[in-house]
């Protein structure tokens, strides 16, 4: 098991790699003034993320869902058994999630608060029908719709490669020294700035919308290998 700090003005973002069956990257962010934590996409192991919040003296609150799949969820319950911490997810999520207990949702643009420790939704549907992604000061923790040099799959319910698409453009819009973390490490590093990813992530790389759909559905995984390497536009187009 990997893990990795970034600290900033409000909060510390920690975070978790390599945990449970599919390997997932589980996120922690502690806000300093209140001495709460929000976990996002907890899976797997609900007795350790608690253990290591309160080992730290902080106080789990909440709990931040980027999109339903199972291996993202599948210790939501237990933790808001055992913490009655809030579960915020995307309102357009909620058809798809099958959890005993009561969440909030949230839209697009949508702010979402920790003590000091303020996230911004985005929604990026495409591999789910309501993902989301939450861009706190200088991170974005985008869960499956977009990875280190790749992004998810369009193969299970509510999936859809064309919305994924306008998903993308939505990325590429986000500030280019913003460090993106994803649900999975996948890529040839472990986090990049956007810049990196504008430049060398292909899914970020294709502006019409039917070659996109095209790549994401019968060419991308038939042409590229785990880790993921950031990928040329000439080696694109050619593939295109």
């Amino acid at each position: 098991m990997l893990e990795k700090t970034f600290t900033e003005k409000t909060f510390t973002l920690e975070i978790l790699y390599h945990i449970g069956t599919y390997e997932n990257s589980i996120h922690f962010i502690f806000d300093h003034a209140s001495k709460t934590c929000a976990i996002v996409d907890p899976a797997w192991n609900a007795d350790l993320f608690i253990q290591k919040i309160t080992d730290k003296g902080y106080t789990l609150t909440d709990i931040w869902i980027t999109h339903w799949h199972n291996d993202h969820i599948n210790a939501v319950d237990e933790i808001a058994e055992k913490t009655g911490a809030k579960i915020t997810v995307g309102v357009n999520e909620t058809r798809y999630l099958r959890l005993r207990h009561a969440v909030t949702t949230v839209d697009d643009n949508d702010t979402v608060t920790l003590g000091d420790t303020k996230a911004t939704i985005i929604n990026t549907p495409g591999h789910t029908a309501g993902g989301i992604c939450y861009l706190l000061d200088g991170h974005l923790i985008a869960g499956d719709s977009l990875f280190v040099y790749g992004a998810g799959h369009c193969a299970m319910p509510g999936a859809d490669a064309s919305v994924l698409f306008h998903s993308m453009q939505k990325f590429k819009q986000i500030a280019d020294e913003i460090l993106l973390h994803c649900g999975h490490d996948y890529g040839s590093q472990i986090t990049t700035t956007m810049a990196d990813q504008k430049s060398g992530n292909p899914f970020l790389m294709i502006d019409n919308e039917d070659d996109f759909v095209r790549y994401r559905n019968h060419i991308h995984d038939g042409s590229r290998t785990y880790p993921m390497q950031p990928v040329s536009q000439q080696a694109l187009d050619a593939l295109l």
